[in-house]
């Protein structure tokens, strides 16, 4: 007679509950970015941006080597046009993600950056003529208002080229998204972690110099190491586990801690129009997280 609970779904739960931690580990991890890069003392945009790569490219190579045993340089070679795009593509997003700390609060960022799931959606219609959902349409539209807000505190406080970096930034995020899915049957990692090498090389070429403080060294490799690498990493793992709809969902996390850390230990208070302008983002990509989720479970196995 059949129990109640087969070792099959004791195994597939052990491994949700494994991914969840995972996937819960990675969003704390990427909360840190701003309130790091604000703990920096002296060091540019650039040293920040040349040390942190090199610290994540370090790291990804010792993953890459551990996950692929002796086929490390197939791993590099097999990621074809998306892995290109993947590349170029998060190159230019690491970049501007630095930059646009620098000139906006970290509020502003994060919940710019958020809309790319929604500019992801608009280029795989564009590019391989997916479906966008009626719902994802919506929340969409809801967002932009939100966005318009900070847009708005941008152009009165002096902080639009931020907002406009973090733009910039969404849109390499999601560029990369649509490639990593048009290439999904090869491993992308390899083509992340030489968006890092490109992001070091251009660093290197534009900072005045590379001389940067024990203290903002060590944060620009925490930067590197725990809050990007260990990222990829442990989303790496969780996806294997989770679907993606609750990937999503519970990535939206990161719009909530990421500003908590500055407020509660920097003292960045985001403005009214910011705060008003998040929220509406925070429903928009909460409620389009949750029409994924349901849509998902409703899905044939």
């Amino acid at each position: 007679m059949p129990t109640s609970e087969s070792p099959i779904s004791g195994v597939a739960a052990a491994q949700y509950r494994t991914g969840v931690i995972c996937l819960v580990s990675a969003t704390f991890f990427t909360s840190l970015a701003g309130i790091l890069v604000r703990l920096i003392e002296e060091a540019g945009g650039w040293q920040i941006l040349f040390y942190r790569s090199l610290a994540f490219v370090t790291a990804m190579l010792i993953f890459i080597s551990l996950r692929h045993r002796g086929r490390t340089l197939t791993a590099f070679t097999s990621g074809g046009v998306p892995g290109l795009v993947v590349t170029l593509s998060l190159t230019a997003a690491f970049i501007l993600f630095i930059f646009a700390l620098l000139e906006t609060t970290v509020a502003n960022v994060v919940f710019t950056v958020s809309l790319s799931p929604f500019f992801a959606a608009l280029f795989a219609w564009l590019a391989m003529r997916e479906k966008v959902a009626p719902a994802t349409l919506a929340a969409m539209a809801l967002s932009l208002v939100g966005i318009s807000f900070m847009f708005g505190d941008g152009l009165a406080s002096g902080t639009v080229l931020g907002n406009l970096l973090a733009l910039g930034c969404a849109l390499g995020y999601s560029a990369a998204i649509v490639a990593m899915r048009k290439g999904r049957s090869v491993d992308m990692i390899p083509s992340i972690c030489l968006a890092g090498v490109g992001s070091a090389i251009i660093a290197a070429i534009a900072a005045p110099d590379l001389t940067i403080s024990r203290h903002d060294l060590g944060v620009a490799v925490f930067l590197g190491v725990m809050q990007l690498a260990l990222q990829y990493v442990l989303i790496a793992t969780a996806t294997r586990y989770v679907p993606a709809a609750e990937v999503a969902l519970i990535g939206r996390l990161t719009l909530i801690m990421a500003p908590l850390w500055v407020w509660l230990f920097v003292n960045e208070v985001p403005s009214a129009l910011t705060l008003a302008g998040g929220a509406i983002v925070l429903l928009a990509v909460t409620g389009q997280g949750v029409f994924a989720l349901r849509r998902a479970r409703r899905a044939p196995a």
